[in-house]
């Protein structure tokens, strides 16, 4: 008797000590693409190996119409292409109408039917793999090419309204960032506040998809509205994409090719009521940046232009430096005009001619020199675009 006591006790001993360690245990979590999926009828388990979980969220998540036989205890999962059939009980379920066997049986508990978790998951064309350290079962599903094609289509549309909308902060949720884009949303609100532009997507080419990973070539067009004088342009870009919890985030943006949306008509075309002084100052700051040009004089070619800080200063400097060691250029200007004119911004059309002291060929470029004037009434040039640039003679 004792003896039996002394077994007694130390069966209910082990009992108590495993209870807690049950009560303990972490819920099973899953996810589908990266995403948590909440249970509110049931809890998952695992039984047998088998993670099972309620039929109804898990067919819903994984896009299939759900059908419930009370009579035969049997749950369907329906899609167009697809019809998965389960009973409760039974170790043989049913794929578009072919038998599979299941290592666990649905079961039935407190109202709530159960289903095994990975048949379904590959019966869908996914994978789930169990991580037994984190109690959680991740799923996979394979994505159509036409799902991918049209979120990645709406992804860069919706980037590009955004910004047409001057959005900042909706602008770079979009992009792909481990760090914080509070400064990038900071550049770009004040590029909001100096010029005013619409863009729009011509044509959109989604080039490759593979696994988690896009490229995407675009042919856009930016054209002024209103601000701060641009030209217009026409520009090529290339979008790296990539999929991240599910959703696709743009990566980088690369521009290809940029041309300036400006024909030499409308170049020749003299800005109306431009003052003679203005004039006089505009082209006498274009005739000084070639002159300083020609004699190879950094300090004088900064001076014709606007200063953005000692140390943008210092390194156009040297960049000037290196290129006069290399070349040396002669710059011959023959046709200049004023075609875009306000009180304080200007936009000069000048074509000349380049030749290489070392070489045989004769190019002419056509460039744009956007000025702006001073509070001291002082025009100096603020950027430049080129338009073309050919051989002309050889």
């Amino acid at each position: 008797m004792k003896k039996l006591l002394s077994l007694l006790s130390i069966s209910l001993l082990a009992l108590i000590l495993a209870v807690p360690a049950f009560a303990a245990s972490k819920p099973i979590d899953v996810y589908i693409n990266g995403s948590k999926v909440s249970f509110t009828a049931g809890t998952p388990y695992l039984a047998n190996n088998s993670v099972l979980v309620p039929f109804r969220v898990i067919f819903e998540k994984l896009g299939l119409q759900v059908l419930w036989d009370a009579k035969t205890g049997t749950v369907t999962g329906k899609s167009s292409n697809l019809a998965i059939s389960l009973k409760i009980g039974s170790n043989r379920a049913t794929v578009n109408g072919t038998v599979k066997k299941l290592t666990t049986a649905p079961v039935s508990s407190a109202g709530t039917t159960y289903i095994p978790l990975r048949f379904i998951a590959e019966a869908t064309g996914g994978t789930a793999v169990w991580n037994s350290t984190s109690r959680s079962v991740q799923i996979t599903t394979p994505v159509s090419k036409d799902k991918d094609e049209a979120a990645i289509t709406a992804l860069i549309r919706l980037s590009n309204k955004y910004f047409n909308e001057e959005k900042a902060i909706s602008f770079y949720s979009l992009m792909d960032s481990e760090s914080s884009n509070a400064e990038s949303v900071a550049d770009l609100n004040a590029s909001f506040e100096i010029f005013d532009i619409k863009n729009t997507i011509e044509s959109l080419e989604i080039i490759d998809i593979t696994g988690d990973d896009a490229t995407v070539y675009t042919l856009e067009s930016s054209r002024r509205t209103g601000g701060a004088y641009t030209p217009d342009t026409e520009d090529e870009y290339m979008y790296t994409l990539v999929r991240k919890n599910g959703s696709w985030k743009i990566s980088s943006v690369e521009s290809q090719s940029s041309v300036i949306l400006l024909t030499r008509e409308q170049a020749l075309k003299t800005a109306a009521n431009i003052p003679q002084n203005d004039a006089d100052a505009i082209k006498g700051n274009i005739t000084k940046y070639y002159q300083a040009m020609n004699e190879q004089n950094p300090a004088a070619v900064l001076s014709t232009m606007t200063s953005y800080g000692e140390e943008y200063d210092t390194s156009l400097k040297e960049d000037l430096e290196d290129f006069f060691t290399s070349y040396d250029v002669t710059y011959t200007p023959s046709v200049s005009n004023i075609y875009y004119f306000s009180a304080k911004e200007a936009a000069i059309y000048v074509e000349n001619k380049e030749k290489d002291a070392s070489e045989e060929e004769t190019f002419e470029q056509g460039t744009i020199f956007i000025l702006s004037k001073s509070d001291s009434e002082v025009w100096t040039t603020d950027n430049t675009y080129s338009v073309y640039y050919k051989l002309v003679k050889s």
